[in-house]
C-alpha cells in the first residue's frame, strides 16, 4: 500500500510504494505537507504554483516586521510565538490554502497543551494577523471568521486591598523597590511603563506624568496617556535628587530589568506570606480595584489605566460601591 515519508535532510516528501518486492521512492518534489498529500491523493492532479512571497512564512515575516514597530516587545513576542505554534501545526503553505478548519484545529490541538486563556491569546493573535492580511488585500476571505474562543469561566483579577497594600510597603527593605511598588499602587501604570519613565516624562509643575513610547520602549496599547500625580507621588518624585534620565533604577542606582524587578517582587510577596499567585500586575488591578470601590467610574478607571476598550475595565464592575437596593426601590406598585 503506498505511503507518505518526509525525507529528513532535505524536508521534501517522498510517495513510497512497492514493485517487484522492492521499495520505490517518488518524490513529489514539494517541501509542503498539504502539496505533497495533495499529489499522493490525487497523483494525476496539477498543483496551482503559489506566489512564494504569498507563503505563511513569508506573510508571518512581514507582518512581525510592522507589529514591530506599532505594538510593545511583549506584543511582538506574543505574536511571534502564536504565530510559531501555528505554522508548526499547519505546516508552511499558501496564505490562500489556510482554512477555516486549520484553525479550528489547530485550537483543539493546542487547548490539549496549554490553558483556554493561553488558547484564547493565540486565537487572537492569529486574527489580527490574518485580519491584516485581508487589509492588505493579500487575501479574499479570512480563515478566522467564525472562530470561536475556548469560554473559560470569568475570574475576578487578584489585588491588594488598601491593609495589605500598607503591610506590603513596610515589608519591603530595597529603597528603589519600594518607590517602584508605591508609584505603581498610586498610579495604576504598567512595570514597562515605570521601567522605562524618563525625567522629561514628568511635570511637577502641573503634577502630571505622561505616559508614551519611545525609540526603546513601545507602550502596549501604542497611543500617549497623561495621568495625574496624587500627593503620595509628588512627593516620592520631588523629593528625589536626580531629576533626569530614567525616574527609577535599580539596585546601586543602575538600569533595572523589568524581569528582574518583576522576580524580586515576588520573592517579597512569598517571603512575607501574601497569595503567592500575586504578582507585580496585581498592583496595577490594586489601582484599578481600590478607586472603583471608593466611588470612581469605571470610564474614569479605563481612561487612567490606558485601556483601548471599555469592556476591558469592566472586570472591575462587581466591585462598584452603588447599592443595587436604591435602583430597584426606584420601582412602585400602584394600590
Amino acid at each position: 500500500m503506498p505511503s507518505i515519508i518526509r525525507e529528513r535532510k532535505s524536508g521534501i516528501y517522498f510517495v513510497i510504494t512497492t514493485s517487484n518486492g522492492k521499495r520505490v521512492w517518488k518524490s513529489t518534489k514539494t517541501r509542503n505537507r498539504k502539496e505533497a498529500y495533495q499529489i499522493f491523493s490525487n497523483p494525476g492532479t496539477t498543483l496551482i504554483k503559489h506566489d512564494p512571497s504569498k507563503q505563511l512564512s513569508s506573510c508571518i515575516d512581514e507582518y512581525l516586521l510592522f507589529v514591530q514597530t506599532t505594538h510593545s516587545r511583549k506584543t511582538l513576542e506574543i505574536y511571534k510565538l502564536a504565530l510559531n505554534h501555528f505554522i508548526a501545526s499547519v505546516g508552511d503553505i499558501g496564505i490562500d490554502l489556510i482554512k477555516s478548519k486549520d484553525i479550528d484545529f489547530y485550537k483543539v490541538e493546542r487547548a490539549k497543551i496549554v490553558s483556554p486563556t493561553t488558547v484564547n491569546i493565540e486565537l487572537r493573535a492569529i486574527r489580527t494577523f490574518f485580519n491584516n492580511l485581508k487589509r492588505w488585500e493579500m487575501i479574499e476571505k479570512d480563515p478566522c471568521q467564525g472562530i470561536k474562543k475556548i469560554n473559560v469561566p470569568e475570574q475576578t483579577p487578584l489585588y491588594f486591598d488598601e491593609q495589605q497594600q500598607g503591610e506590603l510597603i513596610e515589608a519591603i527593605q530595597d529603597v528603589w523597590l519600594r518607590e517602584i511598588v508605591i508609584f505603581a499602587l498610586m498610579t495604576g501604570t504598567r512595570l514597562g511603563e515605570i521601567m522605562n519613565l524618563q525625567w522629561s516624562d514628568v511635570n511637577l509643575a502641573t503634577k502630571t506624568i505622561t505616559i508614551k513610547s519611545s525609540l526603546s520602549y513601545q507602550v502596549k496599547t501604542g497611543k500617549l496617556r497623561t495621568i495625574p500625580m496624587n500627593e503620595t507621588v509628588f512627593s516620592l518624585l520631588n523629593e528625589k535628587s536626580v531629576k533626569e534620565g530614567l525616574v527609577f533604577k535599580g539596585m546601586k542606582g543602575k538600569r533595572a530589568n523589568a524581569n528582574f524587578v518583576s522576580e524580586k517582587f515576588r520573592e517579597c510577596v512569598r517571603k512575607n506570606g501574601f497569595d503567592k499567585r500575586l504578582h507585580f500586575h496585581s498592583l496595577r488591578h490594586s489601582f484599578a480595584s481600590v478607586l472603583v470601590k471608593k466611588g470612581a467610574s469605571l470610564f474614569q478607571v479605563q481612561k487612567l489605566l490606558g485601556h483601548s476598550s471599555p469592556s476591558i475595565t469592566e472586570i472591575y464592575a462587581h466591585l462598584q460601591s452603588s447599592d443595587m437596593h436604591d435602583v430597584v426601590e426606584i420601582l412602585k406598585l400602584n394600590k
